[in-house]
């Protein structure tokens, strides 16, 4: 096998050896990782490899990750399984969660979410958020790339940016808002816009004033949630569409 010279090599090609295993596919690639689907011993995974410049811009941070997802044990959270670490590459071996993001679904495939489907998607993603928080844990990226359904299944990825709490700069009100944005893509793919003028969510989409009131707070906008114990609350009372 032609070794090609690290600072020279972008995007591993299907068949690639990587610390035995099989490069399959490219699944994303972010500004100081990229993530590929590779294979071992009939079992697939998800390969997350560090780029040079997010080792050198980042040091120590690229690792929490890693400290992160070692540390817990959620069947939503896809588990760590191996390390591969040598000069020429620093990756890591995550286990693989089959199905598809929420931001695929919605622009890729125009799917339309149900108020149901947002009610069991929502309940879900609070449980995760919930296991995270009471263990000290904020993930501060809960958006559409990283959030993977299958069927009734739900699942939270990327742990680049989760951090231990410290009541300074990482505090669990930062999941809230994500959660609120995350919700707010699911109610707009059922949105059909009625006239050119741009308005503000609250004012285009046709909500309860329970979803509201909650959006609003989740967001910001209104008196901000203390713990995800009341999101939890305001959430399982509230009027989605025709439930």
């Amino acid at each position: 096998m032609v070794m090609i010279p690290f600072w020279r090599r972008k995007i591993y090609p299907p068949g690639y050896l990587l610390g035995g295993y099989k490069v399959i596919r490219v699944i994303g690639e972010g500004r100081f990782g990229v993530c590929y689907l590779v294979g071992l011993d009939g079992k697939q995974y998800v390969l997350k490899e560090i780029k040079p410049k997010g080792l050198k811009k980042s040091g120590n941070k690229v690792i929490f990750e890693k400290k992160i997802l070692s540390s817990i044990d959620h069947p939503a959270i896809p588990k760590i399984i191996d390390t591969i670490k040598n000069d020429n590459i620093y990756a890591y071996i995550l286990e693989y969660k089959s199905g598809k993001t929420v931001e695929d679904m919605i622009f890729g495939d125009n799917y339309i979410f149900t108020p149901s489907e947002i009610y069991k998607i929502g309940i879900r993603i609070i449980d995760i958020i919930k296991y995270l928080h009471e263990r000290n844990i904020v993930h501060r990226d809960i958006r559409v790339p990283n959030v993977i359904i299958n069927e009734e299944d739900v699942y939270l990825i990327d742990f680049g940016l989760a951090r231990v709490v410290n009541n300074e700069r990482y505090i669990p009100s930062v999941d809230f808002s994500y959660f609120g944005h995350l919700l707010l893509h699911l109610y707009y793919s059922s949105f059909k816009k009625t006239n050119r003028k741009s308005q503000s969510w609250y004012d285009e989409l046709e909500l309860s004033s329970s979803e509201l009131k909650f959006l609003k707070r989740l967001l910001g906008l209104d008196e901000e949630y203390k713990n995800i114990y009341d999101v939890e609350k305001d959430f399982l009372t509230l009027e989605i569409g025709d439930l």
